[in-house]
């Protein structure tokens, strides 16, 4: 795995990087398989604690409010978890109309233009794409 800005996060920075994600993914009022294995990897990669993770599911179902979430975080937090929310909201095929409106949020804390926020989005497809190419190489 790459080193990644994740890692130099502290406890609670990551939670409240999860309670973003997991409002992001529950945004379009419908949280699929697919978010929540994307949630549940990141959660991973970012090594919050299974303890930790345990409460954070709960969100699953009642997600914390963004502007709680959002309230106070530093810039770099919000960059981060824009960058993940960016993949985690996509990984369903789709992007919701409010799953947008929440990005554009997490855009502003995160003192992020729209020209940057649709760059990023850009860069989720195209890395979808990629992604994707295994399977056509591989011959499905």
């Amino acid at each position: 795995m790459f080193p990644d800005a994740l890692d130099n996060l502290s406890t609670h920075e990551l939670q409240r990087y999860a309670e973003i994600l997991v409002y992001i993914a529950a945004a379009d009022g419908e949280l699929v398989r697919e978010e929540i294995g994307a949630i549940e990897s990141l959660m991973g990669r970012a090594m919050i604690h299974p303890e930790t993770r345990v409460s954070l599911r709960h969100g699953f179902e009642t997600p914390v409010p963004l502007e709680q979430s959002l309230a106070n975080l530093n810039v770099h937090l919000a960059k981060v978890a824009l960058r993940d929310a960016a993949l985690v909201a996509a990984v369903d095929g789709a992007y919701d109309k409010r799953e947008i409106e929440a990005l554009r949020a997490l855009a502003d804390a995160a003192k992020v233009s729209e020209a940057k926020l649709k760059a990023l989005l850009d860069w989720v497809a195209a890395g979808w794409a990629w992604h994707n190419e295994a399977a056509n190489i591989l011959g499905k």
